[in-house]
Protein backbone atom coordinates (compact mmCIF):
# COMPACT_ATOMS: atom_id res chain seq x y z
CA UNK A 1 0.00 0.00 0.00
CA UNK A 2 1.38 3.13 -1.01
CA UNK A 3 1.09 6.65 1.38
CA UNK A 4 -1.37 8.85 -0.08
CA UNK A 5 0.07 11.58 1.24
CA UNK A 6 3.37 11.37 0.08
CA UNK A 7 4.88 14.67 -1.50
CA UNK A 8 3.98 14.85 -5.66
CA UNK A 9 7.47 16.03 -7.16
CA UNK A 10 6.58 17.89 -10.26
CA UNK A 11 9.27 16.60 -13.38
CA UNK A 12 11.00 19.62 -14.80
CA UNK A 13 10.72 20.01 -18.66
CA UNK A 14 13.70 20.93 -20.50
CA UNK A 15 13.39 23.01 -24.25
CA UNK A 16 9.91 23.01 -24.16
CA UNK A 17 8.79 25.40 -27.24
CA UNK A 18 6.10 28.12 -26.58
CA UNK A 19 3.64 27.41 -29.03
CA UNK A 20 0.41 29.28 -29.41
CA UNK A 21 -2.85 26.79 -29.90
CA UNK A 22 -4.22 27.49 -33.09
CA UNK A 23 -8.73 28.02 -32.08
CA UNK A 24 -11.36 26.05 -33.86
CA UNK A 25 -8.90 24.75 -36.56
CA UNK A 26 -8.94 28.92 -37.87
CA UNK A 27 -5.30 29.09 -39.49
CA UNK A 28 -3.77 32.32 -41.26
CA UNK A 29 -2.18 31.34 -44.30
CA UNK A 30 -0.17 33.73 -47.11
CA UNK A 31 -2.43 35.20 -49.87
CA UNK A 32 -2.60 32.62 -52.74
CA UNK A 33 -1.07 29.74 -50.38
CA UNK A 34 -2.68 26.27 -51.27
CA UNK A 35 -1.00 24.11 -48.51
CA UNK A 36 -0.74 24.25 -44.38
CA UNK A 37 2.03 25.98 -43.18
CA UNK A 38 4.53 23.52 -41.70
CA UNK A 39 4.78 22.96 -38.05
CA UNK A 40 7.88 23.59 -36.28
CA UNK A 41 9.32 19.97 -35.25
CA UNK A 42 7.66 18.83 -31.99
CA UNK A 43 11.03 18.83 -29.45
CA UNK A 44 10.84 15.60 -27.29
CA UNK A 45 10.04 16.51 -23.38
CA UNK A 46 13.05 15.22 -21.32
CA UNK A 47 12.79 14.55 -17.93
CA UNK A 48 15.39 15.25 -15.04
CA UNK A 49 13.87 11.91 -13.40
CA UNK A 50 11.15 9.58 -14.34
CA UNK A 51 7.51 11.20 -13.75
CA UNK A 52 5.79 10.39 -10.56
CA UNK A 53 3.39 7.52 -12.47
CA UNK A 54 7.25 6.25 -13.63
CA UNK A 55 8.57 5.80 -10.43
CA UNK A 56 9.22 2.67 -8.62
CA UNK A 57 6.82 1.90 -5.26
CA UNK A 58 10.19 0.42 -4.07
CA UNK A 59 12.47 2.90 -4.92
CA UNK A 60 9.97 5.70 -3.10
CA UNK A 61 9.66 3.85 -0.14
CA UNK A 62 11.98 6.00 3.06
CA UNK A 63 14.95 4.67 5.26
CA UNK A 64 14.33 3.72 8.67
CA UNK A 65 13.53 6.62 10.61
CA UNK A 66 12.60 5.67 14.39
CA UNK A 67 11.35 2.96 16.67
CA UNK A 68 8.18 2.54 18.88
CA UNK A 69 7.60 -0.56 20.94
CA UNK A 70 3.98 -2.62 20.27
CA UNK A 71 3.45 -5.95 21.25
CA UNK A 72 3.88 -7.31 18.09
CA UNK A 73 2.04 -10.92 18.30
CA UNK A 74 -1.01 -11.89 19.58
CA UNK A 75 -0.80 -15.60 21.96
CA UNK A 76 1.54 -13.56 24.87
CA UNK A 77 4.66 -12.94 22.61
CA UNK A 78 7.20 -10.06 24.75
CA UNK A 79 7.14 -6.79 23.19
CA UNK A 80 9.33 -6.28 20.75
CA UNK A 81 10.96 -3.03 18.30
CA UNK A 82 9.57 -2.36 15.32
CA UNK A 83 10.71 0.25 12.78
CA UNK A 84 8.90 3.32 12.19
CA UNK A 85 8.57 3.65 8.51
CA UNK A 86 7.52 6.40 6.28
CA UNK A 87 5.85 3.96 3.58
CA UNK A 88 3.73 1.21 3.93
CA UNK A 89 5.05 -1.68 2.52
CA UNK A 90 5.13 -2.21 -1.50
CA UNK A 91 1.12 -3.08 -2.65
CA UNK A 92 1.04 -7.29 -3.65
CA UNK A 93 1.53 -7.72 -7.04
CA UNK A 94 -1.05 -9.94 -7.48
CA UNK A 95 -4.35 -10.59 -5.17
CA UNK A 96 -6.65 -13.66 -6.59
CA UNK A 97 -4.92 -14.07 -9.70
CA UNK A 98 -5.76 -10.18 -11.10
CA UNK A 99 -2.64 -8.67 -11.49
CA UNK A 100 -2.72 -5.00 -9.90
CA UNK A 101 -2.61 -2.13 -12.46
CA UNK A 102 -0.51 1.48 -12.15
CA UNK A 103 0.45 2.26 -8.74
CA UNK A 104 -1.87 5.39 -6.79
CA UNK A 105 1.20 6.70 -5.25
CA UNK A 106 1.32 10.89 -5.37
CA UNK A 107 -2.19 11.60 -5.55
CA UNK A 108 -2.66 15.37 -4.01
CA UNK A 109 -5.61 17.32 -2.72
CA UNK A 110 -6.41 19.67 -5.41
CA UNK A 111 -5.93 17.59 -9.10
CA UNK A 112 -6.20 20.73 -10.77
CA UNK A 113 -2.40 21.17 -9.77
CA UNK A 114 -1.60 18.49 -12.58
CA UNK A 115 -4.40 18.42 -14.60
CA UNK A 116 -4.91 22.31 -15.01
CA UNK A 117 -8.64 23.66 -15.30
CA UNK A 118 -10.67 20.36 -13.61
CA UNK A 119 -13.66 19.69 -11.12
CA UNK A 120 -15.15 16.68 -9.86
CA UNK A 121 -17.89 16.56 -12.11
CA UNK A 122 -19.90 18.93 -14.81
CA UNK A 123 -22.19 20.40 -11.95
CA UNK A 124 -18.55 20.75 -9.74
CA UNK A 125 -19.41 18.62 -7.12
CA UNK A 126 -18.42 15.15 -6.64
CA UNK A 127 -21.37 12.74 -6.90
CA UNK A 128 -22.11 10.19 -3.79
CA UNK A 129 -20.33 6.50 -3.97
CA UNK A 130 -23.22 3.89 -4.35
CA UNK A 131 -21.99 2.02 -1.66
CA UNK A 132 -21.73 4.73 1.47
CA UNK A 133 -25.16 6.00 0.38
CA UNK A 134 -26.67 2.76 0.84
CA UNK A 135 -24.61 1.80 4.11
CA UNK A 136 -25.20 5.44 5.56
CA UNK A 137 -29.30 5.10 4.61
CA UNK A 138 -29.46 1.63 6.21
CA UNK A 139 -27.77 3.15 9.35
CA UNK A 140 -29.77 6.19 9.17
CA UNK A 141 -32.79 3.62 9.50
CA UNK A 142 -31.61 1.17 11.85
CA UNK A 143 -30.22 3.54 14.34
CA UNK A 144 -30.33 7.10 13.73
CA UNK A 145 -33.97 7.69 13.28
CA UNK A 146 -35.04 4.85 15.68
CA UNK A 147 -37.85 6.73 18.40
CA UNK A 148 -36.83 4.42 20.65
CA UNK A 149 -33.22 4.82 21.70
CA UNK A 150 -34.33 7.00 25.43
CA UNK A 151 -36.47 3.48 26.25
CA UNK A 152 -33.47 1.69 25.69
CA UNK A 153 -30.56 3.17 27.18
CA UNK A 154 -32.60 3.73 30.43
CA UNK A 155 -32.62 -0.32 30.17
CA UNK A 156 -29.18 -0.36 29.28
CA UNK A 157 -29.61 -1.17 26.03
CA UNK A 158 -26.84 0.18 23.38
CA UNK A 159 -26.58 -0.09 19.48
CA UNK A 160 -23.41 -1.52 18.70
CA UNK A 161 -22.67 -1.42 15.12
CA UNK A 162 -19.58 -3.54 13.69
CA UNK A 163 -17.90 -4.89 10.55
CA UNK A 164 -16.24 -8.47 10.88
CA UNK A 165 -13.64 -9.67 8.25
CA UNK A 166 -14.57 -13.09 6.63
CA UNK A 167 -15.79 -15.02 3.69
CA UNK A 168 -19.61 -14.70 2.54
CA UNK A 169 -20.61 -18.77 1.90
CA UNK A 170 -22.99 -20.28 -0.18
CA UNK A 171 -24.82 -22.46 1.80
CA UNK A 172 -25.76 -24.58 -1.30
CA UNK A 173 -21.87 -25.86 -1.36
CA UNK A 174 -20.40 -24.97 1.76
CA UNK A 175 -17.74 -22.78 -0.71
CA UNK A 176 -17.10 -19.34 -0.99
CA UNK A 177 -20.21 -17.53 -2.45
CA UNK A 178 -19.02 -15.96 -5.89
CA UNK A 179 -20.28 -13.54 -8.57
CA UNK A 180 -19.07 -12.96 -12.25
CA UNK A 181 -17.78 -9.20 -10.83
CA UNK A 182 -14.33 -7.50 -10.48
CA UNK A 183 -15.06 -5.13 -7.52
CA UNK A 184 -16.51 -5.15 -4.43
CA UNK A 185 -20.41 -4.86 -4.23
CA UNK A 186 -23.48 -5.24 -1.84
CA UNK A 187 -25.40 -7.61 -1.87
CA UNK A 188 -29.06 -8.38 -1.57
CA UNK A 189 -30.27 -10.18 1.79
CA UNK A 190 -30.71 -13.97 0.76
CA UNK A 191 -31.09 -16.25 2.87
CA UNK A 192 -28.88 -18.88 0.87
CA UNK A 193 -25.65 -17.01 2.02
CA UNK A 194 -24.10 -17.11 5.32
CA UNK A 195 -21.09 -15.81 6.95
CA UNK A 196 -18.01 -16.87 8.48
CA UNK A 197 -16.52 -14.81 10.82
CA UNK A 198 -12.65 -16.12 10.19
CA UNK A 199 -9.42 -16.36 8.63
CA UNK A 200 -6.29 -18.17 8.65
CA UNK A 201 -3.56 -17.71 11.47
CA UNK A 202 -1.16 -16.46 8.83
CA UNK A 203 -3.87 -13.84 7.86
CA UNK A 204 -4.26 -12.90 11.26
CA UNK A 205 -0.25 -12.83 11.88
CA UNK A 206 -0.43 -10.66 8.81
CA UNK A 207 -3.20 -8.22 10.12
CA UNK A 208 -1.14 -8.11 13.45
CA UNK A 209 2.29 -6.99 11.42
CA UNK A 210 0.34 -4.68 9.62
CA UNK A 211 -1.68 -2.74 12.89
CA UNK A 212 1.55 -2.77 14.67
CA UNK A 213 3.11 -1.20 11.81
CA UNK A 214 0.98 1.88 11.67
CA UNK A 215 0.87 2.04 15.49
CA UNK A 216 4.33 3.25 15.00
CA UNK A 217 3.88 5.25 11.74
CA UNK A 218 0.92 7.40 13.59
CA UNK A 219 3.03 7.52 16.73
CA UNK A 220 3.50 11.56 18.31
CA UNK A 221 7.46 10.01 18.31
CA UNK A 222 7.61 9.64 14.92
CA UNK A 223 9.96 11.98 13.15
CA UNK A 224 7.86 11.72 9.97
CA UNK A 225 4.78 12.62 11.73
CA UNK A 226 5.23 16.38 12.54
CA UNK A 227 3.43 19.45 12.76
CA UNK A 228 0.29 20.11 10.30
CA UNK A 229 0.85 16.75 8.66
CA UNK A 230 0.57 14.26 11.94
CA UNK A 231 -1.45 11.48 12.01
CA UNK A 232 -4.31 10.59 14.42
CA UNK A 233 -2.19 8.12 16.90
CA UNK A 234 -3.66 4.74 17.13
CA UNK A 235 -4.10 3.27 20.54
CA UNK A 236 -3.33 0.13 21.25
CA UNK A 237 -4.66 -2.69 24.23
CA UNK A 238 -3.57 -6.29 24.80
CA UNK A 239 -6.37 -8.29 26.75
CA UNK A 240 -6.98 -11.73 27.78
CA UNK A 241 -10.58 -12.53 28.59
CA UNK A 242 -12.92 -15.90 29.04
CA UNK A 243 -16.65 -15.67 27.87
CA UNK A 244 -18.78 -18.08 29.51
CA UNK A 245 -22.43 -18.35 28.69
CA UNK A 246 -25.55 -18.70 30.85
CA UNK A 247 -29.29 -19.73 29.45
CA UNK A 248 -31.69 -16.88 31.06
CA UNK A 249 -34.79 -18.58 32.29
CA UNK A 250 -38.05 -17.67 30.84
CA UNK A 251 -39.24 -16.30 33.56
CA UNK A 252 -36.79 -13.37 33.56
CA UNK A 253 -37.94 -12.63 29.86
CA UNK A 254 -40.60 -10.57 30.65
CA UNK A 255 -37.90 -8.14 32.31
CA UNK A 256 -36.43 -7.82 28.51
CA UNK A 257 -37.74 -4.38 27.06
CA UNK A 258 -39.75 -5.17 24.04
CA UNK A 259 -37.71 -3.90 21.59
CA UNK A 260 -34.98 -6.76 22.71
CA UNK A 261 -37.43 -9.25 22.93
CA UNK A 262 -39.22 -9.02 19.41
CA UNK A 263 -35.28 -9.41 17.83
CA UNK A 264 -34.43 -12.53 19.88
CA UNK A 265 -34.74 -15.52 17.97
CA UNK A 266 -37.79 -17.35 19.43
CA UNK A 267 -36.06 -20.66 18.58
CA UNK A 268 -33.26 -20.57 20.78
CA UNK A 269 -33.28 -19.92 24.11
CA UNK A 270 -31.70 -16.47 25.42
CA UNK A 271 -28.07 -16.28 26.70
CA UNK A 272 -26.06 -13.75 28.68
CA UNK A 273 -22.62 -13.54 27.83
CA UNK A 274 -20.34 -13.01 30.73
CA UNK A 275 -16.70 -11.77 30.34
CA UNK A 276 -14.44 -12.71 32.49
CA UNK A 277 -10.61 -11.17 33.24
CA UNK A 278 -8.10 -14.14 32.45
CA UNK A 279 -6.27 -12.36 35.29
CA UNK A 280 -4.21 -14.59 38.05
CA UNK A 281 -4.60 -11.80 40.57
CA UNK A 282 -8.50 -11.52 40.66
CA UNK A 283 -9.04 -14.64 38.27
CA UNK A 284 -13.02 -14.41 39.15
CA UNK A 285 -13.32 -10.62 37.82
CA UNK A 286 -16.26 -9.57 35.69
CA UNK A 287 -15.85 -7.34 33.08
CA UNK A 288 -19.29 -7.72 31.69
CA UNK A 289 -22.52 -9.37 31.47
CA UNK A 290 -24.63 -8.81 28.48
CA UNK A 291 -27.93 -9.90 26.56
CA UNK A 292 -27.18 -9.45 22.44
CA UNK A 293 -29.63 -9.20 19.57
CA UNK A 294 -28.91 -8.88 16.01
CA UNK A 295 -30.93 -6.03 14.44
CA UNK A 296 -29.72 -5.81 11.35
CA UNK A 297 -27.12 -7.22 8.53
CA UNK A 298 -25.57 -6.15 5.46
CA UNK A 299 -23.03 -8.52 3.41
CA UNK A 300 -20.37 -6.64 1.05
CA UNK A 301 -18.54 -9.31 -1.22
CA UNK A 302 -15.36 -8.47 -2.70
CA UNK A 303 -13.73 -10.69 -5.09
CA UNK A 304 -10.55 -8.35 -4.99
CA UNK A 305 -9.28 -9.74 -1.53
CA UNK A 306 -9.69 -13.12 -0.22
CA UNK A 307 -12.24 -11.56 2.66
CA UNK A 308 -15.66 -10.52 2.52
CA UNK A 309 -17.21 -8.25 5.10
CA UNK A 310 -20.82 -8.34 7.19
CA UNK A 311 -21.71 -5.24 8.65
CA UNK A 312 -23.93 -5.68 11.61
CA UNK A 313 -25.83 -3.58 14.00
CA UNK A 314 -27.10 -5.22 17.01
CA UNK A 315 -28.55 -4.56 20.59
CA UNK A 316 -26.37 -5.01 23.49
CA UNK A 317 -28.34 -5.23 26.90
CA UNK A 318 -26.28 -4.81 30.11
CA UNK A 319 -27.97 -8.01 32.12
CA UNK A 320 -27.74 -6.29 36.32
CA UNK A 321 -28.86 -10.03 37.55
CA UNK A 322 -27.03 -12.40 40.02
CA UNK A 323 -24.64 -14.83 37.59
CA UNK A 324 -24.29 -17.35 40.30
CA UNK A 325 -27.93 -17.54 39.89
CA UNK A 326 -27.88 -17.88 36.52
CA UNK A 327 -25.25 -20.74 36.74
CA UNK A 328 -27.75 -22.84 39.41
CA UNK A 329 -31.19 -21.89 36.73
CA UNK A 330 -28.98 -22.63 33.70
CA UNK A 331 -30.37 -25.92 32.04
CA UNK A 332 -27.26 -27.00 30.07
CA UNK A 333 -24.20 -24.93 28.76
CA UNK A 334 -24.21 -25.92 25.35
CA UNK A 335 -21.83 -23.30 24.14
CA UNK A 336 -18.34 -24.01 24.92
CA UNK A 337 -16.16 -21.23 27.00
CA UNK A 338 -14.52 -19.45 24.69
CA UNK A 339 -11.30 -17.72 25.65
CA UNK A 340 -10.02 -14.24 23.53
CA UNK A 341 -6.97 -12.88 23.36
CA UNK A 342 -7.46 -10.20 21.82
CA UNK A 343 -5.38 -6.73 20.31
CA UNK A 344 -7.19 -3.68 20.26
CA UNK A 345 -6.44 -0.68 18.35
CA UNK A 346 -8.43 2.51 18.47
CA UNK A 347 -8.04 5.83 16.64
CA UNK A 348 -11.34 8.27 16.46
CA UNK A 349 -14.47 7.29 15.95
CA UNK A 350 -13.25 3.52 14.93
CA UNK A 351 -11.70 0.82 16.85
CA UNK A 352 -9.84 -2.31 15.00
CA UNK A 353 -10.13 -6.04 17.29
CA UNK A 354 -7.75 -8.63 16.00
CA UNK A 355 -8.74 -11.60 18.51
CA UNK A 356 -7.30 -15.31 18.61
CA UNK A 357 -10.16 -17.65 20.21
CA UNK A 358 -9.81 -21.33 21.66
CA UNK A 359 -12.35 -23.35 22.50
CA UNK A 360 -12.40 -26.73 24.15
CA UNK A 361 -15.10 -29.14 21.94
CA UNK A 362 -16.43 -32.46 22.63
CA UNK A 363 -17.43 -35.23 20.20
CA UNK A 364 -17.56 -38.91 20.86
CA UNK A 365 -16.01 -38.44 24.24
CA UNK A 366 -12.61 -37.03 22.78
CA UNK A 367 -11.76 -33.26 23.65
CA UNK A 368 -10.52 -31.31 20.67
CA UNK A 369 -9.36 -27.30 20.82
CA UNK A 370 -10.50 -25.75 17.89
CA UNK A 371 -9.13 -21.75 16.95
CA UNK A 372 -10.73 -19.39 15.43
CA UNK A 373 -9.09 -15.94 14.01
CA UNK A 374 -11.25 -13.24 13.72
CA UNK A 375 -11.50 -9.50 12.54
CA UNK A 376 -13.87 -6.96 13.69
CA UNK A 377 -14.12 -3.12 12.34
CA UNK A 378 -16.46 -1.26 15.40
CA UNK A 379 -17.45 2.86 14.57
CA UNK A 380 -18.98 4.59 17.77
CA UNK A 381 -22.34 4.61 17.90
CA UNK A 382 -22.86 8.20 19.49
CA UNK A 383 -21.02 9.67 16.31
CA UNK A 384 -23.06 8.38 14.30
CA UNK A 385 -26.27 9.41 15.59
CA UNK A 386 -25.04 12.84 16.57
CA UNK A 387 -24.02 13.43 13.13
CA UNK A 388 -26.62 12.04 11.57
CA UNK A 389 -29.27 14.03 13.44
CA UNK A 390 -27.49 16.92 12.33
CA UNK A 391 -27.63 15.88 8.80
CA UNK A 392 -31.29 15.36 9.22
CA UNK A 393 -31.31 19.04 11.07
CA UNK A 394 -30.02 20.55 8.29
CA UNK A 395 -26.65 21.54 10.34
CA UNK A 396 -23.25 21.15 9.51
CA UNK A 397 -22.39 17.44 9.67
CA UNK A 398 -19.77 15.12 8.92
CA UNK A 399 -22.33 12.01 8.52
CA UNK A 400 -21.09 10.54 5.20
CA UNK A 401 -17.23 11.15 5.69
CA UNK A 402 -18.31 9.15 9.34
CA UNK A 403 -19.70 6.28 7.03
CA UNK A 404 -16.85 6.14 4.35
CA UNK A 405 -13.88 6.19 7.18
CA UNK A 406 -15.67 3.06 8.06
CA UNK A 407 -16.15 1.62 4.84
CA UNK A 408 -12.35 2.39 4.10
CA UNK A 409 -10.58 0.99 7.05
CA UNK A 410 -12.64 -2.22 6.01
CA UNK A 411 -11.10 -2.44 2.51
CA UNK A 412 -7.73 -1.03 3.63
CA UNK A 413 -7.66 -4.26 6.77
CA UNK A 414 -9.40 -6.70 3.84
CA UNK A 415 -7.23 -5.51 0.91
CA UNK A 416 -3.93 -6.17 3.43
CA UNK A 417 -4.49 -9.84 4.10
CA UNK A 418 -2.87 -12.08 2.11
CA UNK A 419 -3.98 -14.63 0.33
CA UNK A 420 -4.75 -18.15 1.52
Amino acid sequence: MEDREAPVEHPQRLGQPDIKAQINGNRRTPSGSTSSPKQPPRKRIRYLEPPIWAQSVIGRSKSILGVAKVNNKANGAQPVTIPIQAAPPPAKVDINGHNQGPPMAGQVEDPSRILGPWEKSITGKKPFEDMTKIVADWLYVNVVSRNDLGELASHGVDVEIEAKIGQLIDKDTSQRYTLPVLSECILRENPRIGFKSSMTETQHRSLNDFLNQHVAQAHPQNPQNPGAQRRVPIDYLHRRETDKFFELPPSHHASLPPAVRERLNARHPVKVRVTYAQDPKEPKAILAKIIKARIADIDIYNPQSPLDCRISINFEMRYDGDVEELKAMSIDNRIPDRNKDRLSYKQSHYQVDLTQVTQITSANGVNRMDKEHELEIEISTAAIKEQGRRAAAGEANEYVSLVEGFLDNMRVLARAVPPT
